[in-house]
């Protein structure tokens, strides 16, 4: 594989030409042209894709998309370009396993095949949702680390200094960067799992000099947690990201390649979804050196993942690496109904059968479109890793017609979800137990109904 200072060279040295070019001229023809090439085509009658003819044409045109579009480097206005022989070298190189944790919290994640039923799945919960308080912050991920099925924990963002929010990139953002990490610490430290990794970085740091700082040892980020680097939209590989790369390279530390190929955007539909998600983790080993992979395509209108062919899109990409790279990958899921709400419940369900089934781990999903403060409620994402642990028994041809039961539960609601609760309407605050009888009578009502639809998930 080249080696990094290789891969920031083709920032400086490809072909000069304008984003707007490297869009109109470049990506958006050169997708469709690939997508006709190897006839890629989504059956909108399935949610969940069992053709593997399919899903290697898929692969392919991904590989073909990055050797013949190359990615876009925007602070210099050149086109990072690759050889397939170079792509093809780096997919046969990349990691099939990575190692999180510390002490007895030490654990490996490992990429999974589409149809693997004979393992369990890494089970990450969380998510970088806005609190509103320091408290309910560090009860929050208390809560979410003491569950024994969870692998690892993404943590809330809390962003205030002295009453107020931390502006973007300012002094005050370094300073709530550090103070992020060490609330999470402290809360993981009292579930009884201090080794447990959190590997969603800092959700709170937005710019290269928050996330240095929060690396710093006596803040508690360690390099076998895991630090989550973005591509932007649509393959753009911008200066920012790669100085990450450069910094947790030289740390050895566990790199998450992040992509958000958008739905309607310049990726198009679910077809170039599928190549898109797909590039972005060849990518992802290639020009980050990541350790694991966080695909999140979204809705550019709706701001969600869970519409058919975006499921669709998400699993086909799954199924690609899995079958051709297993490269380790979790799914983040942007789901429209709120927490504790039936809604919420069935678009988790409807996507882990989808996601888990086609090669990905488990990954309990955002709320509300991760918009509303406060939303992170643990047992929400307790709930979520049992219904992924119930469905890695399956395989996709298994997967797919529960998930065409589902969609309908939700499908026509996702322009208007339910609204949900949050931490502080659910948990009684001094012994955090549960006080609110609607969340925990969805949560049964929900279990019961996968029940009788095939699906039996066990409370751990």
């Amino acid at each position: 594989m080249i080696d990094l200072v290789e891969v920031f060279e083709r920032a400086e040295i490809g072909p000069l030409t304008s984003e707007t070019d490297y869009y109109m001229k470049r990506f958006v023809p050169k997708l469709s042209e690939i997508i006709a090439r190897h006839g890629i085509k989504w059956d909108k009658n399935t949610i969940i894709n069992t053709d593997d003819d399919l899903t290697d044409r898929v692969f392919q045109a991904a590989v073909d998309l990055l050797a013949e579009a190359g990615a876009y480097c925007p602070e210099t206005n050149r086109v990072m370009e690759f050889t397939r022989d170079e792509i093809l070298l780096a997919c046969g190189q990349c990691p099939t396993a990575t190692t999180f944790g510390e002490g007895r919290e030490r654990n490996v994640m490992r990429g999974r095949r589409p149809d693997t039923t004979d393992d369990r799945p890494w089970v990450h919960v969380g998510g970088g949702i806005y609190t509103t308080d320091e408290q309910v912050f560090m009860d929050t991920v208390e809560k979410m680390a003491s569950f024994n099925i969870v692998n690892s924990v993404s943590v809330p963002s809390i962003l205030h200094l002295r009453g107020k929010d931390s502006r973007v990139r300012s002094p005050q953002e370094v300073l709530a960067a550090c103070k992020t990490v060490r609330l999470a610490r402290e809360g993981i430290r009292r579930s009884g799992r201090a080794g447990l990794p959190i590997i969603n970085g800092i959700s709170a740091a937005s710019q290269p000099a928050s996330m240095f700082a929060a690396s710093y040892p006596d803040f508690g980020l360690r390099p076998s947690d895991g630090f989550l680097i973005d591509f932007l939209s649509e393959l753009v590989v911008g200066y920012e990201a790669l100085q990450k790369v450069a910094f947790y390279n030289s740390l050895s530390a566990n790199v998450g390649s992040t992509s958000t190929p958008l739905f309607g955007g310049y990726a198009g539909g679910a077809e170039g979804v599928a190549v898109t998600a797909t590039c972005y983790m060849i990518m992802g080993n290639l020009i980050f050196r990541g350790s694991y992979h966080y695909n999140a395509p979204l809705h550019s209108k709706l701001h969600l993942s869970s519409t058919r062919p975006l499921i669709w899109a998400i699993a086909m990409s799954n199924a690609a690496i899995g079958r051709n790279m297993g490269y380790p990958m979790v799914n983040l899921p942007y789901l429209g109904g709120g927490s504790g709400t039936k809604q919420y419940h069935y678009e988790m369900a409807c996507y882990l059968l989808a996601v888990v089934t086609s090669g990905g781990n488990v990954f309990s999903g955002h709320p509300a479109m991760a918009v509303q403060s406060d939303s992170l409620i643990p047992d929400d994402h307790k709930f979520h890793g049992e219904i992924g642990l119930a469905v890695s028994n399956l395989t996709r041809a298994e997967a797919e017609p529960l998930a065409q039961k589902l969609y309908p539960l939700f499908g026509d609601k996702l322009k208007d979800p339910d609204k949900g609760l949050t931490f502080q309407e659910v948990y009684d605050p001094a012994t955090k137990a549960i006080v609110n009888d609607d969340f925990r009578r969805a949560q049964d009502e929900v279990r019961s109904e996968l029940a009788a639809m095939g699906l039996e998930v066990p409370v751990s």
